[in-house]
């Protein structure tokens, strides 16, 4: 992550939501899988909010750094860090109790492009 103080404590998440039971694996932690679901949630809706309609082109990177305990508040930030024409870089941090003492589980880097009516990409506004 390019910036030690990012998510500051008053930083809006993308997304906020529970890890439940139903998405435990072994050890009573969630599965990866469901991680990176909400990851791609939290890339969605941070795009819109940046580009309007768009999708994502590639996971150009994903990494898990502690595991995500059942029961856990799961916030994921996500910033803009680089902008093409078309196409737009996201770093994502995924954090256990971001209320408290929060735990980093889960860094990513989306590219996303910003697409038009028909899904073609579309030139971003400066």
């Amino acid at each position: 992550m390019n910036d030690a103080n990012w998510p500051g404590p008053d930083s809006r998440p993308a997304i906020l939501t529970v890890a439940r039971p139903a998405e435990a694996g072994r050890g009573n932690t969630v599965f990866g899988g469901w991680i990176m679901a909400q990851f791609d949630h939290a890339a969605g809706r941070a795009g819109r909010g940046i580009a309007g309609q768009c999708v994502i082109r590639a996971v150009q990177e994903m990494q898990f750094h502690a595991a995500l305990p059942v029961g856990s508040d799961f916030a994921v930030h996500a910033r803009e860090i680089s902008r093409g024409r078309t196409s737009f870089t996201l770093e994502l941090v995924g954090l256990a109790n971001p209320d408290h003492a929060p735990v980093l589980i889960a860094t990513a880097r989306f590219i996303m492009v910003a697409i038009d009516e028909q899904g073609g990409p579309r030139a971003l506004v400066a």
